[in-house]
């Protein structure tokens, strides 16, 4: 089988750092969501009472469309079920829906987890529906993976170049175990937002 176009090429230490610097980035975004499915299903983490007092429309910092597709930020008190805990002051970010005062939700507290923490609020509802959603977002974060071992592997992404050099790198890449693992990884990354994520959805077990 014909080599892939710069697979032998030896890499330079800036071009190694940034790959591995995106690669964890990737792979930390993607398990921060797939934590978050996890938690949502009651599988880690404690169970209670989440109880609105106020939701309001979360604007990004590019939020300038016309659009008025927003997340809701959300504060409110938490109970868990056991009475062992309770906030006071908490709040849940990114939430579909602006829920009314007064509305009492099931959600799952995050215990103890470092990156959830420094990176997500404390609560996540648990139903299905946030199941199934935080597993596609975990997926389709990896569909950045394709192109970071397609950079590293044909060595584009430390020379760089237009759009008619990279399609013609691509083509180079035809038969070749290079075009093999791209593929592979993007196929699995479509696999898991389209089949597996609505399976966990539907078959993992939901305190409700």
């Amino acid at each position: 089988m014909p080599k892939s176009p710069g697979m032998s090429g030896k890499r330079s230490f800036g071009g190694k750092c940034a790959f591995a610097v995106l690669l964890v980035a990737v792979l930390s975004a993607s398990g921060m969501f797939a934590t978050k499915g996890v938690t949502a299903a009651g599988l880690t983490g404690s169970h209670g009472t989440f109880t609105v007092q106020d939701c309001y429309p979360h604007h990004s910092s590019s939020s300038r469309s016309s659009s008025r597709s927003y997340d809701f930020d959300c504060d409110g008190t938490f109970r868990s079920d056991d009475g062992k805990a309770t906030d006071g002051q908490a709040s849940m970010n990114s939430v579909d829906t602006g829920y009314r005062a007064g509305i009492r939700l099931p959600v799952q507290a995050h215990d103890g987890s470092t990156l959830l923490s420094f990176l997500a609020s404390t609560y996540t509802i648990a139903s299905r529906g946030e199941v199934t959603k935080n597993f596609v977002i975990a997926f389709s974060v990896l569909l950045a993976l394709p192109f970071l071992l397609f950079g590293w592997l044909t060595g584009f992404g430390e020379t760089g170049g237009t759009m008619r050099q990279m399609r013609e790198t691509w083509r180079a890449t035809a038969g070749t175990r290079t075009r093999t693992i791209v593929l592979a990884s993007a196929a699995a990354a479509l696999f898991g937002m389209i089949v597996i994520s609505p399976v966990l959805g539907f078959v993992l077990p939901v305190s409700g």
